[in-house]
C-alpha cells in the first residue's frame, strides 16, 4: 500500500496538429513554388504578359500596405491581430514577390531584345545569365520591405510564413529556369542567387522570430541541392551546393543566444542531407564551386561534405553544446574512400577515444556514436566487398588493400574499441560489439574476398562475448533484473554471428577446414553453455541451442555440395545419418531424456525435431542409394529422442492448464513428425501410438479430438503410393477389402479404419482407471466427442459407397453434441454440413440427378444462420453445463459469432445459384453490426455489399457493373450526414461496441462521430472517384472533394476536431488541384494559388486552434500562441440569485366562517440542464481550468477503481506538462509546497 502507485497517461499529443501545422507549411510552400514556375514557364507565352502581371501583382501589394497605413490611423499601433490584416499582408508579400520577378524580367525583355541598350544571348533562350541575380536582389528588396511592415504593424505569423517561404518558393521553381540561361553550367551568378536567397531566408526567418520558421528554411537550404541533383535535369555536381548551405546554417549556430533546441532540432536535417548527398555522390563525383572545379577523387564531394559537416557544423554546434553531433561526424565516415577515408577514419577514432574518456560524456552519446560508425563501416565495407584491385594508400612499395584495410585495419580497431568501451561500462552487449559483428557477418562478399581469418575473428569474437554474457549472468543471477525475452534477444544478438559467418563461409570458401568449421562452431556453443549452465537448466528455449543445430545444418549442406571431393550417393546417406544423430542426441539431451524439463522445453524440441526429420527424409528419399536398413536406421534414431523422453516422463508434475496445453501442442507437433516416416511405418506408428496412448491416459480433448483427423491424413498420406521396401504400409495395401480405397474425403484406404478403432479402444483402456480417481472421472462428453467421431469415421470407412455416410454422421454428431452440450462441434459444424451436404450432391448427380453444387453453400450457411437462431433462442447450449466443463469461457461466449460468420461467408459464395444471396448476405452482415454494435462489421459490408451488387448487376442482369458505385456513394453520404448530426445509429452503448482498434486513451470512448467521418469520406470520395470516370466527369471528383472538405475544415474548427482538419489539409489542395487540371489553364492557375494560400492559411489556423506554442528563435524568450480563428468566448455569467420568498399565510380568525381557497398553482415542468463544468482557478495563475463532466466523471471512475492506493498516504493530481501531456499522477499526502 505505500508503494508508489502508477501514473496514467490521459492524453499524451497535441491531437493532430502539430503535424498539420508543419505539413501545411511545407506543402504550402511546395505548393507555391510551383504555381510560381507555372505561371512562369507554361502559362505565360508572351513577354508583356509579365509586365502585365507584375503590375498587377504589385498594385495588390502596395494597395496591401495601404489598408495596413490605414488600420493604424483608425485604431492605433497596439492594436489586436486582425485575421484580414493577417491574410491580407501574406498576399502582399507574395504578390510583391511575383511582382519582383516578373518586372525585372520584363525589363531585362525590354532592355535587351526590344530596345537593344544591354548585351543578351543569342538564340532561343536570350536571357542573360545575370538575370537571376537581379531577380535576387528584386526579392531581397521585398523581403526587406515586408520585415519592416510586419514589425511596424506587428503582424503574426502567416506574413511572417510567407516571408521566408517567398525567396525558397522562387529559388526552387526559378533555378531550373537560371540553368536554361547558363546552358545547364552551375555559374558565379546563379552560385550566388542560391545562397542569397536560401541564406536571405535563414536570415529572415531569425529577424522574425519563428523557430518553425528558422527549421523549414534550414531544411530547404539543405534540401535544395538534394532536390537539383535528383532532378533530371540536374547533375550530381549540382550537390556541392550544399557545403556552403551548411557552413550558412553552421554560422547562425555560433550565436548563443538563438535557441538551444531549435539549434538541436536543425542538426537531423543537416545530417540527413550530407548523408544522402554522400550517397548520390558515391560514384567519384568532383566537387565544384561556382563551375569551378575544386578537387577530385579520392577528395571529391564525398569528402568535403564531410569536411563541411566537421568544420561547418560540428564546430560550431559544439559552442552551442549539441550533443548529438558526434553521431552525425561518425555517421559522414561511410561513403570516403582511399587516401580520404584514412584520413577521415583516423580522426573519427581518435574523436570517439577523446569522447569515451571525456568525463561529461554523456552515455548515451557514446554508444549512439560507436553504433554510427559501426554502421559506417558496414556501409563502407559492402561497398569495398566490389573493389578487390582498390588500395587505400601506397607509399613507395607499400599497398594497403581495401579488403584488407576493411578486415584487418579498421574492423580489429573499431572491435577492440567497442571490447574497452564494454570493459568500462559504456557500451551494453545489444550495442557495443555484438552489433558489430553481426553487420560484419551479413556481408557475403566481403567474407569470400577475406578468407578464413576474416571468419576466425567473427567466430572467435563472438564466442567471446557469449562466454562474457554468460560468465556475468551467472556471477549476478540474483541481481541482474533482465527478463526471459530481453535475455533471449540479446543472446540472439550474440550467437548469430557465428552462424551466419560460418554459413556464409562455408558456402563461399573451399577447403577441409572450412566444412570442419560449424562442427567445431557447435563444439565451442556447446562447451561455454556448458560451462555457465545453471542448475537443472535446459537450453531448449535459449538462442544457442538452434544456432548448434543450425551449424549442424549447415555442415550437411556445405558438405553435400562441396566439389573439393566426390559426393557420391552413400556419402549423402552417412553425412545425413551423422547429422540426425548428432541432433538428436543434442535434442534428447536437452529435451528431457537426462533431466527434468518443462512442457515448454519439450514442446520446442519437438519443433527442432520435426526440422530434422524433415531434412534428413527428403535426403534420403532423393537419395537412389537408401535402403531399407538406412531408411529404418533414420527413422530410430528419429523416434528415440520421443520415446526417451516419454518413458522418463511416466508421471506429470505439473498439472496446471498451461502445462497441459503445452503437452497438447506438443503431442500435435509429434503427429506431424510422424509425416516424415521413411521407412514404411517405423516411425509413424509408434509415433501415433504414443500420442494415442497419453491423450487417452491424459485425457487431452484437443488431441482427442484431431487424432481421427490425423488417423484419415496418415492413411491417405502413405497409402496413396505404398513403398514396394516399406514394412508396414504394403502390408496393410495387400489386404482383402481393407486395402481398396474410398473417397469420403479424399482417395483414402479402409485401411484407415483400422487407425480410427485404435482411438476409442485406447480410451476404453482407460475410463476404468479414470473412473477410480478421488475426483471423478475427467472424461465427458467433450472428451468422448473424438473418439465418437473416429468410431463413426471408422465404420463409414467400411461402407461400400461413402458418400451417403457424411450426411448420417453429421446429423448423428450434430444432435449428439446438442443433447451432451459439446460446444466445440459447433464451431465446426456448418462447415460439416456443406461437405456432407456436397457429398450427398454428389452421389445424386452420379445417378442421373442434376442438383447444382452450389446449393452446398446454402445449406452451409443456413446451418450457420439456425445456430445463430437457436442461440438466441436459449436452445443451443440449454445442455451445457459451464462449471463442470474446462474449457475456455471463449468457446461458449462466441458460439453466436463464429455460427454468423459461417453463414454469411456461404451466402457470400453462393453466387451460383442466384446474385441476389450474396448482397442480401452483405446487407445482413451490414444490419447485424448496425444492430449489435459491430463498426468493423458494418464497415466491411459496405465493401461486400458493393462487390456483391455489381457481380448482380452484371450476372443476372447485364448491367454495367460500375453502376454499383452509386451505392456507396449514397452510404458514404449518409455516413457523413449522421457524423456531422452526431446522431446515435446503433442504438447501444458505445463503450461496449467492438472497433478495429482500441480506445487510445485511459477513459476514451467509442468515437462514433469520428468513425462514420472517416469512413463515410472514404466510401464516397473512393467510389465517386471511380464512377465520374466510368461516366466521363472526372470533374465532379475535384468538386467532390474540394465540397467535402469545405465541410470538414468548417465542422473541424468549429468543434475543434484533428482528423476532420487533417481531412482537409490533404483534400482541400488536392481538390483544387484536380478540379483545376480537368477545367482550363486559367483555372489551373487560380487553383494552384489558392492551394496555396490555403495551405499556408491552415498552418495558422492549426496553430491557433491547436493551442500550438511557436517557439522564438531566441533563448528563453516565450513562445508564440496565435489567436486567429479562435473564436472570441463571451464570459459566462453566473446565474443571478433568486430571492427568497415565504407564501403568504393568512391569518385566520375564529369567528370567520367563508374560507378562499387559493388558486392552484401550476408548477412548470423541470427542464433538464447540462451540469455546469467545474472551473479551477489560482491565485498563482492568471487563468482559471474548465473539465468537462465527462473527463470528471472518467476520472472518478478510475480513481475510484484503484483499489490498491491507500489514499491516506497518496492523493490524485491532474497534471498537464509542457508538451500537452495530462496525466494523472499521484502523489505523496503532505508533500505539497506551501
Amino acid at each position: 500500500m505505500s508503494q508508489s502507485p502508477e501514473n496514467t497517461v490521459l492524453r499524451s499529443d497535441y491531437d493532430a496538429s502539430i503535424f498539420g501545422l508543419y505539413a501545411s507549411l511545407v506543402a504550402g510552400g511546395l505548393m507555391l513554388a510551383y504555381a510560381i514556375y507555372y505561371v512562369t514557364v507554361v502559362n505565360v507565352t508572351d513577354d508583356y504578359s509579365f509586365l502585365t502581371l507584375g503590375v498587377i501583382t504589385g498594385a495588390t501589394a502596395v494597395s496591401v500596405i495601404g489598408m495596413h497605413e490605414w488600420f493604424r490611423h483608425q485604431y492605433g499601433k497596439d492594436r489586436v491581430e486582425n485575421p484580414i490584416e493577417e491574410y491580407g499582408g501574406a498576399i502582399a508579400v507574395l504578390m510583391g514577390a511575383l511582382s519582383a520577378v516578373w518586372l525585372s524580367r520584363f525589363a531585362v525583355f525590354y532592355a535587351g531584345p526590344e530596345k537593344g541598350w544591354i548585351e543578351y544571348q543569342d538564340g532561343e533562350v536570350w536571357m542573360p545569365v545575370w538575370l537571376s541575380a537581379l531577380q535576387t536582389a528584386a526579392i531581397l528588396v521585398v523581403m526587406e520591405v515586408s520585415t519592416r511592415s510586419i514589425r511596424r504593424h506587428s503582424l503574426g505569423t502567416l506574413p511572417r510564413t510567407v516571408v521566408v517561404l517567398a525567396p525558397l518558393a522562387v529559388v526552387f521553381s526559378g533555378i531550373k529556369i537560371w540553368l536554361e540561361y547558363s546552358r545547364g553550367e552551375l555559374e558565379e551568378f546563379i552560385t550566388i542567387s542560391v545562397v542569397l536567397l536560401t541564406g536571405s531566408a535563414i536570415l529572415y526567418s531569425l529577424r522574425l522570430d519563428r523557430a518553425v520558421l528558422y527549421l523549414l528554411a534550414s531544411g530547404a537550404a539543405v534540401g535544395l541541392p538534394i532536390f537539383m541533383a535528383l532532378s533530371n535535369w540536374g547533375e550530381t555536381e549540382h550537390a556541392g551546393l550544399l557545403v556552403p548551405a551548411v557552413v550558412m546554417v553552421g554560422i547562425t549556430a555560433t550565436d548563443r543566444s538563438l535557441s538551444k533546441r531549435m539549434i538541436e532540432n536543425g542538426s537531423g536535417a543537416v545530417v540527413a542531407a550530407i548523408l544522402f548527398c554522400q550517397i548520390i555522390a558515391a560514384d567519384g563525383t568532383e566537387f565544384l564551386i561556382a563551375g569551378q572545379p575544386v578537387s577530385s577523387q579520392p577528395f571529391g564531394l564525398t569528402f568535403w561534405l564531410w569536411v563541411a559537416l566537421l568544420v561547418g557544423w560540428f564546430a560550431p554546434t559544439t559552442m552551442q553544446r549539441t550533443p548529438a553531433m558526434p553521431v552525425g561526424l561518425a555517421l559522414a565516415l561511410a561513403l570516403l574512400n582511399e587516401e580520404a577515408a584514412l584520413v577521415a577514419w583516423f580522426v573519427g577514432l581518435s574523436a570517439f577515444v577523446y569522447l569515451e574518456t571525456h568525463p561529461l560524456a554523456r552515455d548515451w552519446v557514446v554508444r549512439a556514436t560507436y553504433v554510427a560508425m559501426v554502421a559506417s563501416w558496414t556501409v563502407s565495407s559492402f561497398i569495398g566487398a566490389g573493389q578487390t584491385d582498390g588500395n587505400l594508400i601506397e607509399i613507395g612499395g607499400f599497398s594497403l588493400g581495401v579488403i584488407d584495410g576493411l578486415t584487418l585495419v579498421l574492423f580489429p580497431a573499431l572491435l577492440a574499441l567497442g571490447v574497452w568501451a564494454q570493459s568500462r561500462a559504456r557500451l551494453r552487449f545489444y550495442e557495443g560489439p555484438s552489433v558489430l559483428l553481426l553487420l560484419a557477418s551479413f556481408n557475403v562478399g566481403l567474407i569470400e574476398e577475406a578468407g578464413l581469418l576474416y571468419v576466425v575473428i567473427i567466430s572467435g569474437a563472438s564466442l567471446y562475448q557469449l562466454n562474457l554474457f554468460l560468465s556475468t549472468r551467472s556471477e549476478r543471477k540474483e541481481a541482474l533484473l533482465v527478463d526471459w525475452a530481453t535475455e533471449f534477444v540479446q543472446l540472439s544478438l550474440i550467437v548469430s554471428p557465428v552462424v551466419l559467418s560460418l554459413l556464409f563461409s562455408s558456402f563461399e570458401l573451399d577447403g577441409y577446414i572450412t566444412r570442419a568449421l560449424p562442427i567445431l562452431g557447435v563444439v565451442g556453443l556447446l562447451a561455454i553453455c556448458h560451462r555457465w549452465r545453471i542448475e537443472g537448466e535446459s537450453l531448449s528455449l535459449r538462442p544457442e541451442m538452434a544456432a548448434m543445430l543450425s551449424l549442424l545444418l549447415v555442415f550437411l549442406i556445405s558438405n553435400i555440395g562441396w566439389s573439393g571431393f566426390e559426393v557420391t550417393d552413400a556419402t549423402v546417406i552417412r553425412l545425413t545419418l551423422a547429422y540426425t544423430a548428432l541432433s538428436v542426441a543434442l535434442l534428447a539431451l536437452e529435451g528431457g531424456a537426462v533431466f527434468r524439463t518443462t512442457p515448454l522445453e519439450r514442446l520446442v524440441g519437438i519443433i527442432y525435431l520435426s526440422i530434422v526429420s524433415l531434412v534428413s527424409a527428403v535426403l534420403l528419399v532423393e537419395s537412389t542409394e537408401s535402403g531399407l536398413i538406412e531408411r529404418s536406421a533414420r527413422d530410430l534414431l528419429i523416434i528415440s529422442a520421443p520415446l526417451l523422453v516419454h518413458l522418463r516422463l511416466k508421471t506429470l508434475l505439473d498439472l496446471s492448464q498451461e502445462a497441459r496445453n503445452f503437452g497438447t501442442m506438443t503431442l500435435i507437433a509429434l503427429l506431424f513428425v510422424g509425416l516424415t516416416d521413411s521407412s514404411g511405418g517405423l516411425l509413424a506408428i509408434p509415433v501415433f501410438a504414443i500420442a494415442v496412448q497419453r491423450a487417452a491416459k491424459h485425457v487431452s480433448t484437443p488431441v482427442l479430438a484431431s487424432l481421427p483427423v490425423f488417423a484419415i491424413i496418415y492413411a491417405s498420406f502413405f497409402g496413396a503410393d505404398p513403398d514396394a521396401n516399406g514394412i508396414v504400409w504394403p502390408f496393410l495395401a495387400e489386404l482383402t477389402y481393407l486395402g481398396e480405397t474410398t473417397d469420403l474425403l479424399f482417395e483414402s484406404p479402409r485401411w484407415a479404419s483400422i487407425l480410427l478403432f485404435s482411438i476409442p479402444a485406447a480410451v476404453a483402456f482407460y475410463i476404468p482407471s479414470e473412473q477410480a480417481r478421488e475426483e471423478g472421472s475427467r472424461y465427458g462428453p467433450e472428451q468422448l466427442f473424438g473418439p465418437g467421431l473416429a468410431l463413426l469415421m471408422g465404420i463409414a470407412f467400411l461402407l461400400p459407397d461413402t458418400r451417403t455416410a457424411p450426411i448420417m454422421i453429421v446429423a448423428a454428431l450434430s444432435f449428439a453434441a446438442w443433447r451432451n452440450g459439446v460446444v466445440l462441434w459447433f464451431w465446426a459444424s456448418p462447415m460439416a454440413w456443406f461437405w456432407a451436404t456436397s457429398q450427398l450432391i454428389d452421389y445424386a448427380n452420379s445417378n442421373s440427378v442434376s442438383i447444382n453444387s452450389d446449393f452446398a453453400l446454402v445449406v452451409g450457411g443456413l446451418a450457420g444462420l439456425v445456430q445463430y437462431v437457436l442461440l438466441q433462442q436459449g436452445v443451443l447450449l440449454q445442455n451445457v453445463v459451464r462449471e463442470a466443463s474446462n474449457q475456455d469461457p471463449a468457446f461458449y461466449d462466441h458460439v453466436g459469432t463464429v455460427s454468423r460468420l459461417y453463414g454469411y461467408s456461404f451466402f457470400l459464395l453462393s453466387g451460383g445459384v442466384t446474385g441476389a444471396l450474396p448482397f442480401l448476405s452483405a446487407l445482413a452482415a451490414g444490419w447485424d453490426g448496425l444492430n449489435r454494435g459491430f463498426p468493423v462489421l458494418l464497415h466491411g459490408s459496405v465493401f461486400l455489399q458493393t462487390l456483391t451488387l455489381s457481380w448482380w448487376f452484371e450476372d443476372d442482369f447485364s448491367f454495367p457493373a460500375d453502376n454499383a458505385l452509386l451505392w456507396p456513394i449514397a452510404i458514404g453520404l449518409v455516413m457523413v450526414y449522421i457524423s456531422w448530426s452526431k446522431k446515435d445509429p446503433y442504438g447501444h452503448d458505445i463503450e461496449e461496441m467492438s472497433t478495429i482498434t482500441a480506445a487510445k486513451y485511459v477513459g476514451e470512448d467509442f468515437d462514433m462521430e469520428k468513425d462514420f467521418g472517416l469512413f463515410g469520406s472514404a466510401f464516397f470520395l473512393g467510389a465517386m472517384l471511380f464512377y465520374t470516370e466510368f461516366i466521363g466527369l472526372e470533374v465532379v471528383f475535384g468538386f467532390s472533394i474540394v465540397a467535402l472538405c469545405i465541410h470538414h475544415v468548417l465542422v473541424g474548427f468549429s468543434r475543434d476536431h484533428g482528423w476532420r482538419r487533417m481531412i482537409s489539409l490533404v483534400g482541400m489542395p488536392s481538390g483544387l488541384i484536380y478540379t483545376g487540371a480537368n477545367l482550363s489553364e486559367l483555372a489551373m492557375v487560380i487553383m494552384l494559388f489558392l492551394a496555396a494560400l490555403t495551405l499556408i492559411g491552415q498552418a495558422v489556423l492549426y496553430a491557433s486552434r491547436g493551442g500550438l506554442e511557436i517557439g522564438s528563435t531566441i533563448e528563453g524568450a516565450t513562445p508564440f500562441v496565435s489567436d486567429v480563428g479562435v473564436p472570441k468566448n463571451q464570459p459566462e455569467e453566473p446565474p443571478a440569485p433568486k430571492e427568497e420568498t415565504s407564501e403568504p399565510v393568512a391569518a385566520e380568525s375564529p369567528d370567520s366562517s367563508d374560507e378562499i381557497e387559493a388558486p392552484p398553482v401550476v408548477e412548470p415542468e423541470p427542464v433538464l440542464a447540462r451540469p455546469p463544468s467545474p472551473l479551477f482557478a489560482s491565485d498563482k495563475a492568471p487563468f482559471g481550468i474548465r473539465l468537462d463532466p465527462p473527463l470528471i466523471s472518467n476520472l472518478s471512475s478510475m480513481i475510484d477503481a484503484n483499489n490498491t492506493v491507500d489514499f491516506s498516504k497518496w492523493s490524485p493530481v491532474l497534471g498537464i506538462s509542457s508538451n500537452g501531456a495530462i496525466v494523472l499522477n499521484w502523489e505523496r499526502v503532505g508533500s505539497e509546497e506551501e
